[in-house]
């Protein structure tokens, strides 16, 4: 079953998102606590778009966006969903992003979706992303500094040419 998130239902989506994330073992070492505050995150900015897949009274996976506002209308943005593992290869990603996506579509008119993902084009996540449709953007690149390091560089006494 697909519904709307409850605040209840984050304490068991912040342990299945650390998990999964272990597995992962791409770099990003979440915490129960941190993997929480994010889901409190969207469970306070955009509620309505933030669906829970349960199954025998179990929450078992998530799929939530932003909307932005951009130059050809609403945009579904830092997209995030995950499955427990002993429930992927059921379908339950797939219903979450139909309910997500109509919801979207209905409620905000979104015409395009836009995250980040992981790992080699051939394996997951990315083989099951491109067999429902996505593929990696041409144009845009993710960016990602220190904000120390940044500022360092911007008060360094080399001059930093703009463009």
């Amino acid at each position: 079953m697909i519904r709307n998130v409850k605040i209840e239902d984050l304490n068991a989506l912040a342990s299945i998102y650390k998990e999964l994330y272990d597995d992962a073992d791409i770099g990003e070492y979440w915490t129960i606590e941190n993997a929480k505050k994010l889901l409190e995150y969207w469970y306070d900015k955009q509620r309505d778009l933030f669906f829970v897949a349960e199954e025998d009274r179990k929450v078992v996976g998530a799929v939530m966006s932003g909307v932005k506002p951009w130059f050809d209308g609403n945009r579904l943005v830092d997209t995030e969903i995950f499955v427990s593992k002993p429930y992927q290869k059921r379908h339950i990603g797939k219903e979450l992003y139909k309910k997500h996506l109509a919801e979207a579509q209905r409620i905000y008119q979104a015409e395009v979706i836009e995250f980040h993902t992981y790992g080699d084009e051939s394996e997951f996540p990315q083989n099951w992303y491109n067999r429902i449709g996505f593929k990696k953007d041409k144009e845009l690149i993710i960016m990602n500094a220190s904000i120390k390091q940044v500022l360092e560089h911007l008060a360094s006494e080399r001059n930093i040419d703009e463009r």
